[in-house]
């Protein structure tokens, strides 16, 4: 069986943090998921710093089949800040003044709430401020999305996790995924889960399977799909007869390799829709991660997709993957009866 050769790139923060984690107790965040406080002078917000600000989260989230922007936001003056809104769980900060000795962006966590998240972007004037926030703009929105998925797997992980589920997933693939409350398992066959949780206005849902890793070929984005389509043909039907699941290629698939719990991994985001029947229009995004088992010489695949039809489902995305992001594989040596 071929090795991989790993030859990732460490990614290594430029921001410095201007807070430590608060002490034992801080009170609980306020504000909506996806939502950011950003705190800058009326003029300032009006015209060039503003507008840069908002050209940055009203970039549309990734791979959705109507566009949602990244991230929601509310704008307040300084003189507005008060004690109220500083428990609000993301805040951006613009300090613009002749009196800021350098320009710089500070992450502050947990400071006044938890979990909070700050950022604070400080130039001595406009320009300055627009071209390091254009600079940053890519790194921002990365930690303010770790922060908002970080906090979902935290509480799946504990109080909402699923228990009996979790334990099945051990048991049966030899991982680790934490799957929360509100979710069943639907399917549970030789070689493939299902697991969904359904509401009278979504739908969610996590497939699993695992097959024998062979090459490094078939970690390609075109062999992942293949199998993807071969999988959900054969194990997610659609609403009529001879319909199924299957990925839409007209907009292509993102594709992106990462170290996931100290394992190697790849990551797809992209559009699934029904096929195989005519007059059926149902779809949606789905994301999916592929994790390299070595020690089982094994690839085990997660995917999570969403259905809600028109509704937006941004945040419904950033839960099934922050799901995703829980997975981990058991270290225990092969397990030659699997």
């Amino acid at each position: 069986m071929n090795k991989i050769i790993l030859s990732l790139t460490v990614f290594i923060a430029i921001f410095s943090s201007c807070a430590e984690d608060s002490g034992p107790y801080v009170p609980a965040s306020t504000g909506t998921p996806g939502h950011i406080l950003i705190i800058m002078e009326n003029q300032k917000w009006k015209y060039t710093p503003g507008e840069t600000v908002r050209d940055v989260f009203d970039k549309p989230y990734e791979v959705l089949p109507q566009d949602e922007r990244s991230f929601d936001y509310s704008h307040i003056p300084p003189e507005a800040y008060s004690s109220l809104l500083n428990k609000s769980r993301n805040i951006l900060i613009a300090k613009i003044s002749v009196n800021v000795k350098k320009p710089e962006v500070l992450i502050s966590r947990n400071k006044h709430a938890k979990p909070q998240l700050m950022i604070i972007v400080k130039a001595r004037n406009n320009d300055e401020f627009v071209k390091l926030f254009k600079k940053n703009a890519d790194k921002i929105i990365s930690v303010y999305t770790k922060a908002e998925r970080d906090n979902l797997i935290k509480v799946y992980s504990t109080k909402f996790l699923e228990k009996k589920i979790n334990k099945k997933l051990q048991e049966k693939y030899h991982i680790n995924l934490a799957i929360p409350q509100g979710y069943t398992l639907d399917i549970d066959s030789s070689d493939f889960a299902w697991i969904s949780r359904e509401t009278p206005r979504s739908s969610q849902g996590i497939l699993i399977w695992d097959y024998p890793y062979t090459d490094t070929l078939q970690l390609s984005l075109e062999n992942l799909l293949k199998k993807r389509d071969s999988v959900t043909k054969l194990h997610v039907p659609g609403p009529a007869d001879s319909s199924y699941m299957t990925t839409e290629r007209l907009i292509s698939p993102t594709f992106n390799e990462f170290i996931l719990n100290k394992n190697y991994a790849v990551i797809i985001k992209g559009l699934w829709k029904v096929s195989g029947a005519k007059g059926v229009f149902m779809g949606g995004p789905y994301v999916e991660i592929t994790v390299v088992d070595q020690k089982r010489e094994r690839l085990i695949t997660v995917d999570g997709y969403v259905y809600g039809g028109r509704k937006k489902k941004r945040e419904l995305m950033r839960q099934v993957e922050a799901v995703l992001y829980t997975l981990k594989l058991d270290s225990v040596q092969k397990d030659n009866n699997k």
